[in-house]
């Protein structure tokens, strides 16, 4: 066996800098500042987020509050909460019913206080928004909190070229996303092809390649299906690979990666094995309490616009 090549890269590590960058905001805000989260399930993982939250929120000086109710009252309580001129933003923690009535209920919380991006309306925004951190400071962007991580690590890693216009940064960049969902994997690809990356986007149904397309008549995102490719044509071709799908179809074999590449684990299941060291330069296994700094990037955004 090969020995080990590349580097683990710890999010925790990547987190500690970006709450110091968050907490200067806050002291140099004149205004309070109140995240309210609602807990409507006894979800380990959802305890767990909710503790995650509260911790962070202290250490930053953001207040928050946390509002638990039962599953038949999460729709009125966003509604409540959308009108309280005091709360800045909102995060439902998820699964709630864990069907249909969960999408629903995500579209139930206005477009000023959607601090996790999973508004309608900003699904249909996020391609052409910002990164995360730029030059020390982050941009305006509310991008899914996933989304949003994942793109903090690619430049916290420093694959971003900010020697150019921003539209151009990932211009030599070819990334596999695999997972479509709109709340990760379509975010993620619409944001880092509207910064001039080629995004190859893995699912059960086929592989699309994401490119921004600049015209007379408009700039946007492009997706086209790429006919016969697989998980593995699409890895084989990137230097960045993002996994964000717990099933083991979509395992990453090392002999499909390049040597050198990027690797990222999102999924609750670990879709490289260990051996992926062997040949990437740097893995990322999880994204840890990074969704909640981007969580609270989106959080300081509406409470400086609203």
């Amino acid at each position: 066996m090969d020995s080990a090549y590349g580097e683990v890269l710890s999010p925790e590590d990547m987190a500690k800098d970006m709450y110091v960058e968050l907490s200067g905001r806050v002291r140099k805000s004149s205004q309070k500042v109140l995240l309210a989260g609602v807990l409507a399930s006894d979800d380990t993982g959802s305890s767990k987020y909710v503790e995650w939250t509260r911790e962070i929120c202290r250490q930053v000086g953001i207040e928050y509050c946390l509002i638990r109710v039962s599953p038949s009252n999460v729709a009125t309580y966003i509604k409540a909460l959308n009108t309280n001129h005091h709360v800045n933003g909102i995060i439902v923690y998820y699964p709630i019913f864990g069907d249909d009535r969960d999408v629903d209920l995500r579209g139930l919380v206005t477009q000023s206080k959607d601090v996790e991006g999973l508004n309608r309306q900003h699904k249909q925004r996020s391609s052409g928004q910002a990164n995360g951190l730029r030059h020390g400071r982050f941009i305006p962007s509310p991008v899914p909190c996933t989304a949003m991580a994942v793109s903090m690590i690619l430049q916290w890693i420093g694959i971003y070229d900010q020697s150019v216009p921003e539209a151009t940064q990932l211009r030599n960049q070819t990334i596999c996303i695999i997972n479509r969902s709109e709340v990760v994997g379509k975010p993620l690809a619409d944001l880092l092809a509207s910064q001039g990356a080629q995004v190859y986007s893995v699912d059960l149904e086929d592989v699309r390649i994401f490119q921004r397309v600049e015209s007379q008549w408009k700039t946007g995102i492009s997706q086209e299906i790429v006919a016969g490719w697989t998980l593995e044509d699409a890895v084989k071709v990137s230097n960045v690979i993002v996994s964000a799908v717990p099933n083991a179809l979509f395992k990453v074999d090392k002999r499909w990666v390049q040597h050198g590449a990027i690797c990222i684990n999102v999924s609750s299941d670990k879709n490289f094995d260990s051996d992926i060291l062997e040949v990437a330069s740097k893995y990322v296994p999880r994204l840890g309490s990074l969704t909640i700094a981007a969580l609270l990037n989106n959080l300081l955004v509406a409470s400086q616009q609203g």
